[in-house]
């Protein structure tokens, strides 16, 4: 499989399922041989206050789509709406902010990825 999808995550802890999908479509992609990106934009930031914590019933989740790199942005201008910057900043994952504050989808469509929002 040589697919490419960049996979958009706008929703917040309020809506979970979301979450859940996306990292489990995440975790498929990758494991069936494509190559899968996750961006947290909009509520999406808000996610981090809540799954760094290993109590949290979805941090494992979490741990693995960190730990295999498929996090690829962090929404600069919505992690600080969120008050979760840093928090990002001690995950390592990276804030991105170039488009007025936003994580630009360009790159990722020159790059040829299919864009999926959730």
């Amino acid at each position: 499989m040589s697919e490419k999808i960049a996979l958009v995550l706008m929703a917040g802890p309020e809506m979970p399922c979301r979450m859940i999908h996306t990292f489990l479509w995440a975790l498929d992609i990758e494991g069936r041989g494509g190559d899968a990106r996750v961006v947290l934009e909009g509520e999406a930031p808000r996610w981090l206050l809540k799954l760094t914590d290993p109590d949290h019933g979805r941090h494992r989740l979490y741990d693995k789509v960190k730990e295999m790199g498929l996090i690829d942005a962090v929404c600069k201008a919505c992690a600080v709406q969120a008050q979760a910057v840093e928090v990002a900043a001690e995950e390592g994952l990276r804030l991105v902010y170039d488009a007025s504050g936003h994580v630009s989808l360009v790159p990722y469509a020159r790059e040829g990825y299919r864009i999926v929002t959730l």
